[in-house]
């Protein structure tokens, strides 16, 4: 009996039918594609905010220690943006696997997040992202005066007005194109699945092959400022705080456009 039957003559409708509870459907989830069917609720915020914690946390130390530990520029590159991919593996399925706070804002733009949850997103970020810039200090045997924090990488360039746009416009463009990639990715669904986090990964290669020697690549207000605050209090260079603003402004103007951008290319 077709649709349009019962819809015109209800009472040709089995009795059956008509009494019978309705089956709640339950929630799937291919592990493939990250294809879920319930995006919220199943997790508690406490389990979501740790695993921002332990995921900003676990990324800060990768990427820092790349840097930090390893003197090979090609392998710290390559490692330190798989260990973003590694750890979407991880907790993506649990917080969205954002791990930086220009993520976080995109996604609450786009109304992927609450504001309560944008806050307490941030806060666990920028705790994560000290404690892992603690973890590289304590790997370099308490040497916490050089922790690969981010810093203009002109040597030798002359301090003019440049000196300062240039990374300030490439942490804009280079975290443009990594919320975009985001975007399109999330648009069905709140969270990256395990192959895009692979694809995240070549997206990060990608972008910092392009502007890594200029800004350092950070693209990460939390990846910047926990290295850089804990450089400082124990004693070493500022420069890197004294910088901080083109490592926060930048990434979240970057964000900020690319969620108000994106819209305009969403299927209608």
């Amino acid at each position: 009996m077709t649709e349009a039957v019962i819809y015109n003559d209800p009472s040709k409708l089995s009795s059956t039918a008509l009494h019978s509870p309705a089956v709640p459907k339950r929630p799937t989830f291919n592990r493939l594609y990250g294809k879920h069917d319930v995006l919220d609720g199943e997790y508690r915020l406490s389990q979501k905010i740790l695993a921002e914690l332990l995921g900003t946390m676990l990324f800060v130390y990768g990427v820092c220690a790349c840097g930090a530990l390893d003197n090979d520029t090609a392998c710290s590159v390559i490692g330190s943006c798989f260990m973003g991919g590694v750890i979407i593996y991880i907790f993506g399925r649990i917080s969205g696997a954002h791990f930086n706070p220009a993520v976080s804002l995109a996604l609450f733009l786009r109304h992927k997040l609450a504001a309560m949850e944008l806050i307490l997103y941030i806060v666990a970020q920028i705790v994560g992202g000290f404690i892992g810039a603690v973890l590289v200090g304590l790997c370099k045997r308490a040497k916490f005066k050089e922790l690969a924090a981010n810093e203009i990488q002109f040597i030798g360039v002359k301090k003019n007005g440049w000196y300062y746009v240039s990374p300030f416009l490439f942490e804009i463009l280079g975290t443009f194109i990594l919320i975009m990639f985001i975007l399109a990715s999330c648009e069905r669904d709140n969270y990256l699945g395990p192959v895009l986090g692979f694809a995240f990964s070549t997206t990060l290669i990608a972008i910092s092959g392009i502007g890594g020697g200029v800004s350092g690549c950070s693209l990460n207000p939390a990846r910047s400022f926990g290295p850089a605050l804990l450089q400082v209090m124990a004693g070493g260079s500022s420069t890197p705080m004294k910088q901080i603003w083109i490592y926060i402004v930048g990434p979240l103007l970057g964000a900020v456009i690319a969620a108000f951008l994106w819209p305009l290319f969403i299927y209608q």
